[in-house]
């Protein structure tokens, strides 16, 4: 079992969002995808720092009514629709490392625009990764509804040509945004949330969802009002 103090949650939720403005803050069913995410995690009771990197004071504050901390502001030049998740991240672990004196072991990362979570979701996830000494993260995925047997890649002169694989009949799968758990040294070292080897936290449903834009928000909210979550 992951032991209490070697894990850090990291939460991202800048201000900007040009594909669907102050989603972050927004209502999905009388909870705030903000809220929504702090209900998963009490849910499973995860006993560890929630760290939130924002460049927003609105956000900042509705962290702290969290209980989350917000030790500092995200640098404009991570606050742009070009900087990578994992920058964020290095930049957000600094600050913590810097205070705590060393890095945590684990390092779990959940976006907010994953309101869905099921409960046990996240203590799956833990117990996976301590279980697997060898394994460097878990990754949770979604089924997509292919295998590489029927996918192709595009060539430069629009021909299109059959996707090499070892087992063509080989279910793909891909990351879905709502779970995110590595080893800190290995994330360093490789600035990836996935450093191989890597397992899988399989996921279907509303699970997936992962709200970017007004048409996820419009499939939130229906799934929201069907099945009462």
């Amino acid at each position: 079992m992951v032991r209490a103090g070697s894990l850090i949650i990291v939460i991202p939720a800048r201000g900007g969002s040009k594909r669907l403005p102050g989603k972050n803050l927004k209502a999905l069913a009388g909870r705030t995808l903000m809220e929504r995410t702090a209900d998963a995690i009490g849910a499973d009771g995860i006993d560890a720092p929630v760290l939130l990197t924002t460049d927003d004071d609105a956000i900042a504050d509705a962290g702290r009514a969290l209980g989350w901390r917000v030790p500092f502001r995200r640098p404009a030049s991570l606050a742009e629709d070009e900087a990578s998740t994992e920058d964020t991240v290095v930049h957000a672990l600094d600050h913590f490392a810097a205070d705590a004196g060393a890095d945590p072991d684990f390092l779990m990362l959940l976006q907010v625009t994953s309101p869905f979570r099921p409960p046990g979701l996240l203590r799956r996830g833990l117990d996976l990764l301590a279980a697997a000494e060898s394994v460097n993260a878990v990754l949770g995925v979604k089924a997509l509804a292919r295998t590489p047997a029927s996918l192709f890649r595009t060539a430069d002169d629009g021909t299109l040509h059959a996707i090499d694989a070892e087992d063509r009949r080989s279910p793909v799968v891909t990351p879905n945004g709502a779970f995110y758990l590595v080893r800190t040294a290995a994330f360093r070292a490789a600035r990836s949330f996935a450093p191989p080897p890597v397992l899988s936290l399989p996921m279907d449903g509303a699970a997936n969802i992962d709200i970017d834009t007004e048409d996820d928000w419009r499939a939130a909210e229906t799934i929201a009002a069907a099945r009462g979550l």
